[in-house]
């Protein structure tokens, strides 16, 4: 019984390692260069550690990497792109579905391991809308999701 215990044991942490090595290997998601009318402005702020500002979103507490981009356009638009894991309970669509805008101006997606969020205090909910649409056509495939 002691045996079948410890080869369960060694069994599963080995998928969880081979879990995380997995998910190192796989390339970073960047923000696109452009999406539909807008351009990115300038270099993305991409970090592996989650900023102060973000540590109160829900569900992002195993986040491997966070990018945040300003696009120009009309209106600007500022996007934020947090890559996460893809394991139960920490996943990107786990992030969506525990977020909720704070405000107005403020669309929330998800596609595949990214969670994003889109802002722009002078945009509608339409022009969020189309602007998140060809966020998503510029990030790696998934499930996608809007709220």
């Amino acid at each position: 019984m002691r045996k079948r215990i410890l080869h369960a044991g060694i069994l599963l942490a080995v998928v969880a390692v081979g879990t995380d090595l997995w998910s190192l290997a796989t390339p970073s998601v960047n923000p696109p260069s452009s999406a539909g009318e807008w351009r990115l402005s300038g270099a993305a702020d991409c970090v592996k550690s989650m900023p102060l500002e973000l540590q109160a979103w829900r569900g992002l507490s195993r986040a491997r990497r966070v990018c945040r981009a300003e696009y120009t356009g009309s209106p600007a638009m500022w996007l934020t792109l947090v890559e996460m894991p893809e394991q139960p309970g920490a996943s990107a669509f786990d992030a969506w579905q525990k977020w909720r805008p704070a405000q107005p101006g403020k669309l929330g997606f998800c596609k595949g391991r990214v969670f994003g969020v889109v802002e722009s205090l002078q945009a509608d909910r339409a022009t969020l809308d189309r602007f998140t649409v060809a966020v998503e056509k510029g990030l790696p495939a998934g499930s996608e999701g809007r709220w």
